[in-house]
């Protein structure tokens, strides 16, 4: 019998399918990173960043919020550890957000 087709081994194309994705996101990734900074008065969106960052996130409304999604993760830690942790780690992140706002940084 004529093999017409080369023999397809799967293993072999998810390793090709790795490296190629695996190449291309680090040549995604050369490009200079740029941390981001808050706007200062006067900047397009800076009305905007101030009512939700500074009296949001960071002011009373976003503590709250924070501590009370952490109370509901630590409740729930006990009946659904699944949806325990990630309450929590998303409580930390509210509570810390302006921080961690700052420290991302965005590939141009």
């Amino acid at each position: 019998m004529l093999k017409l087709l080369p023999r397809f081994d799967l293993k072999t194309a998810d390793a090709a399918l790795f490296l190629g994705l695996f190449a291309a996101c680090m040549l995604a990734g050369t490009h200079a990173a740029y941390a981001f900074k808050a706007p200062v008065a006067g900047d397009l969106g800076y009305d905007i960043y101030d009512i939700v960052v500074n009296k949001g996130v960071k002011g009373p409304l976003g503590f709250v919020a924070g501590v009370a999604a952490f109370l509901f993760g630590v409740s729930r830690l006990f009946s659904n550890i699944m949806i325990g942790i990630p309450t929590i780690v998303a409580a930390v992140c509210l509570i810390k957000a302006d921080t961690i706002l700052q420290t991302f940084g965005m590939v141009i």
